[in-house]
């Protein structure tokens, strides 16, 4: 994958590298990160609660800010008239087209109202009162997606999160740290809130050699904005039986972010037994899952949105370059990259200005991870940025 490399080289020969994500990861907690982050959310925004600006640029929760598509619109509308009704045949239509996409049966499929649930059901499963021995360890790095690692520790397990290298996943010294109470290995892929991505001829190698010792679970919510020849083919390893659990969502690329529709692609048996901690797949409403079939088929509106996505990349790349600003390259649909001052006062002024964008803190230093908007939001969110921290 040569844009993976030409990027990790870049990042390399950066100033960017010294902005801190790879120090102090052993006082990383999961569940303070979670927290902090909800808690700056509300400290930031409660005192623009009178007088709220109008916002013009909503680009912090990484939506698809060009809807869903016209024919999951329609089916949507059509299936209006069934909402009193449960999906029952309509969820394994949908579970037979992913199936047959993804080269795997429809029993290695299970739907769920978002990918978020799925995430705590497995957390659940290896960490919880399912688990054999509650607790045990986790494996990752640091710093990435937090809502499983946060119920997981809720739960009792022990997060062993490395330094990142490259701002990616570092998966020899994962698989150098896996120990006999290691319940679970987590990547998210590509990452957030970092946008880098695994090679996929390395993930693939890392999964079939790790699964045998010990599960690899990989969150897969932005692989629809990779390429699709760039994507790792993690399903076919779950085919040939490897213990590699998937999940992936209708919130991105699909824009389903308030419609929830996401799935998981998992060992028949695990799926068989997580079936007994939630609905999982009747949980999806029949309207939703309707719109999840034309939308999961609607190969067209897929394309749009990801060259548009790449597009809206682009614009913000020359921005900040144009200030001096260094960034993470992404392969997903949001950028971070390091600012100048302090979280609480950007987030006032971008949203004073109607910027809605959003902020997290590492080691001492500021980030902004901007979610990609049309391109008049994004030219907006440039404008105000030159004006704001210019």
């Amino acid at each position: 994958m040569n844009s993976s490399i030409s990027r990790r080289d870049w990042l390399r020969s950066g100033a960017l590298l010294t902005a801190g994500l790879t120090t102090g990861l052993s006082r990383w907690n999961p569940v303070a990160a979670n927290a902090h982050y909800q808690q700056t959310f509300v400290d930031e925004f409660a005192a623009l609660n009178e007088g709220m600006p109008q916002i013009k640029a909503r680009i912090a929760f990484n939506e698809n800010p060009h809807g869903i598509s016209p024919k999951a619109k329609e089916a949507l509308i059509k299936a209006i008239d069934s909402g009193n009704r449960y999906a029952m045949r309509e969820g394994v239509e949908l579970k037979e087209l992913i199936a047959k996409k993804e080269g795997v049966k429809p029993d290695n499929v299970m739907l769920a109202a978002g990918s978020s649930e799925l995430l705590t059901e497995t957390a659940v499963y290896y960490t919880g009162s399912a688990a054999k021995g509650q607790g045990g360890k986790i494996l990752t790095s640091q710093f990435t997606y937090d809502d499983f690692l946060g119920c997981a520790e809720k739960l009792g397990a022990k997060i062993d999160a490395v330094p990142l290298k490259d701002y990616g996943y570092d998966l020899a010294t994962i698989k150098s740290r896996i120990t006999p109470d290691t319940k679970l290995i987590y990547i998210c892929n590509p990452n957030n809130p970092t946008g880098t991505v695994i090679p996929a001829a390395e993930l693939v190698a890392f999964c079939r050699e790790v699964s045998a010792k010990v599960p690899v679970f990989v969150d897969e919510a932005y692989l629809d904005f990779m390429k699709p020849e760039e994507r790792p083919a993690l399903p076919k390893l779950v085919a040939e039986g490897h213990n590699v659990i998937l999940t992936r969502t209708f919130s991105k690329i699909h824009g389903f972010a308030g419609l929830r529709l996401g799935y998981m692609i998992a060992p028949e048996k695990l799926l068989s037994e997580l079936q007994n901690y939630s609905r999982a797949d009747w949980n999806p409403s029949i309207t939703t899952v309707m719109a999840g079939i034309a939308s999961y088929q609607d190969e067209e509106w897929q394309n749009y949105c990801r060259t548009e996505n790449n597009k809206g990349r682009e614009l913000v790349y020359k921005g900040l370059k144009s200030m001096g600003y260094e960034y993470v390259p992404s392969y997903a649909n949001f950028i971070l990259f390091p600012i100048r001052m302090k979280t609480k006062t950007f987030s006032q002024e971008m949203f004073r200005n109607g910027i809605f964008t959003s902020t997290r803190e590492h080691n001492a230093q500021p980030y902004c991870r901007v979610s990609i908007g049309t391109m008049d939001e994004m030219g907006l969110f440039m404008d105000v940025f030159k004006k704001v921290a210019g």
